[in-house]
């Protein structure tokens, strides 16, 4: 294989481009985490639904919570609190493509749902019963931007990618308490106080930091940062995020987009090698 070359694709076709997540399918779980704040959750039903068109056997879950998700977004649900029960249920499901949501328990009183334990996700995944894994690892309480506390994410060992989400409208804005889910964190990690910029040197730290937006990635995990709800500034930060690429070898992409609109990821940034890489759009 050759080398990794940095390449920005606009408006990638979005086939080619999540074909690295099952390039290996026939003999391995693909298991990717969701982590940060500004969408987690709408990319994770998202991705769950393109998969499962695509015929694969998805299972989607959390190791926080989440809210329970309504019926269009899985074809079978299994709440199970007992982690042998959960590995019995789903050896048990039939054969051919499936879209099953994986809970313990659901708080009735809130409607949020709790997920099994990353160690829990890291045995259902060496059960090898699906193609891919999706779990919502992180919670950021509906805000944009966030910086982990001591205690998240939540994220299994065996990830093969971690996507970690930043909502666009954060990048270039001025900093507001109100808009950013643990202020104090970021304010100690960055030396920001409030109405200071949110700019390029700033996501650069957070990349960069061991206790920043990766925090807790396996070593072997590759990373996405997915920049989401960006909708105005599709060509003029390209300099900027193909700089931040270059900085991060250990970056294998940077996404830029908007899940919840037809065309879901419009740019990428990415470290592919030459034999991998889509091609160039005509």
């Amino acid at each position: 294989m050759s080398s990794p070359q940095p390449i920005a694709l606009a408006f990638p076709d979005i086939d080619l481009l999540l074909s690295q997540f099952t390039k290996n399918i026939a003999n391995h779980t693909t298991l990717i985490s969701l982590c940060g704040a500004g969408g987690k959750t709408s990319t994770l039903f998202w991705l769950a639904e393109y998969f499962y068109k695509q015929g694969k056997r998805v299972l989607i879950t959390t190791t926080t919570r989440m809210f329970l998700p309504t019926p269009s977004h899985y074809r079978e649900l299994i709440l199970e609190a007992d982690p042998v029960r959960q590995l019995t249920r789903c050896q048990q499901l039939p054969d051919g493509p499936a879209l099953v949501a994986l809970f313990s328990h659901i708080d009735q009183a809130s409607g949020k749902v709790a997920g099994p334990t990353p160690q829990q996700v890291d045995l259902l995944k060496g059960q090898q019963r699906f193609d891919l894994i999706l779990v919502e690892a992180d919670g950021a309480h509906h805000k944009l931007l966030k910086v982990p506390a001591l205690h998240e994410p939540c994220i299994p060992q065996s990830s093969d990618w971690v996507i970690a989400l930043t909502g666009g409208a954060m990048i270039g804005a001025k900093a507001d308490p109100q808009q950013i889910h643990r202020w104090e964190q970021l304010q100690a990690m960055c030396g920001i106080a409030a109405g200071d910029p949110l700019d390029w040197p700033l996501f650069h730290r957070l990349i960069t930091h061991p206790l920043g937006m990766f925090k807790g990635t396996p070593s072997k995990a590759r990373r996405i940062w997915f920049i989401n709800g960006d909708y105005q500034n599709e060509t003029a930060w390209q300099p900027q995020l193909i700089n931040l690429l270059a900085r991060h070898p250990e970056l294998h992409a940077i996404w830029q987009g908007a899940v919840r609109e037809p065309q879901a990821i419009r740019h990428a940034f990415g470290h592919f090698s030459l034999d991998e890489a889509p091609p160039p759009q005509s």
